[in-house]
């Protein structure tokens, strides 16, 4: 628990029912599968804090809880000091919500009278509601297509224009479900640009983004939240999760030359996993994986310098972003 956290969740759980069919509902036959499973998290006021897990990992059940759209089996929810869960709509009010879904807007509409409907919901009216739409017009870069129809708009138009709906109200929290959702890649890097410089970086947001995209996550924010079936199984720093989650160590090992007796020794290594060579200039690079095991270093580097073959450098490697979700969000068995 943090003294400056301005969101706090413990012990969250949640049930869905198993059909949904009128029938079920009518007869009240319908059971329930866990979606939450005792989620635990907090964000720090100004940070960048990501939800990543895979499609059906608990997402956006975890934000629409948050924002007052489902109400949990169980646990707590905190937003700036308010208990979201007794008191929905002063929470609400503390935060805004970008979904992932353009449903919400009226399509016929303009861009602008979309704002000044929803404006108006957070209390906006007369002249400050004209301004505050013109600035987050501004904000996300929209002026010049505030009075294009929304289904005029391109799909990143719209998803800024989400983004400038959230922010109608100013408030010091945004909730992003996967902003970049369906986006190419240039409009993409554009708003992620637009998270981190300007929310977090120039204006000072508390930021908490859910999104299945590795790169999106390891790129924007300052810590990781990673779900599993409902289950938080980690919390940290993208750089401490790509040196804790993995099972496997990896090294770049320099040598000045290779030849296929190098290369038939150091497979023999007991604890290598995998071994790839790469020509780095005059020299030769060794990309190596190795399990945890306390001598497989050692053993790796005796077989390599064998025969007079001279180590030039040996530096660790990050794990790739997606070797590291892919090892955490694996079931073991006794969760199966």
């Amino acid at each position: 628990m943090h003294d400056d956290a301005v969101v706090r969740v413990r012990g969250l759980t949640k049930d869905f029912p198993t059909d949904v069919s009128f029938v079920s509902w009518l007869l009240r036959r319908s059971g329930t599968r866990p979606v939450l499973r005792g989620v635990d998290f907090s964000i720090r006021r100004g940070e960048l804090f990501g939800l990543l897990g895979a499609n059906g990992a608990g997402k956006s059940t975890i934000l629409r809880t948050l924002v007052g759209l489902i109400v949990p089996e169980s646990g707590s929810v905190e937003i700036a000091g308010i208990d979201a869960l007794a008191s929905p709509l002063a929470a609400r009010r503390a935060v805004g919500f970008c979904a992932a879904e353009e449903r919400s807007f009226y399509f016929r509409l303009s861009a602008r009278r979309n704002l000044e409907y929803f404006g108006a919901l957070v209390g906006l009216h007369g002249a400050e509601l004209g301004e505050r739409v013109a600035s987050v017009a501004a904000t996300v870069d929209l002026t010049r297509d505030l009075d294009r129809r929304f289904d005029a708009l391109s799909s990143g138009m719209r998803q800024r224009l989400a983004i400038a709906r959230a922010m109608l109200a100013d408030p010091d929290i945004l909730i992003l479900d996967e902003p970049t959702r369906a986006l190419d890649p240039t409009h993409a890097a554009s708003i992620r640009s637009f998270v981190r410089d300007e929310l977090v970086e120039r204006r000072g947001k508390t930021v908490l983004l859910a999104t299945n995209q590795l790169d999106e996550a390891w790129q924007l924010c300052d810590r990781i939240a990673v779900l599993r079936e409902g289950r938080v199984v980690a919390v940290a720093p993208p750089a401490e999760l790509a040196s804790g989650a993995s099972s496997l160590l990896r090294y770049a090992i320099t040598v000045d030359r290779t030849d296929a007796a190098l290369l038939e020794r150091t497979r023999a290594v007991s604890g290598l996993r995998d071994l790839r060579v790469a020509p780095d200039g005059s020299s030769v690079c060794l990309h190596a994986e190795l399990d945890r095991s306390a001598n497989s270093l050692t053993d790796l580097l005796r077989a390599v310098s064998a025969n007079g073959i001279s180590v030039l450098a040996v530096r660790p490697e990050e794990a790739a972003a997606a070797d590291v979700f892919a090892d955490l969000v694996k079931v073991p068995n006794d969760d199966r």
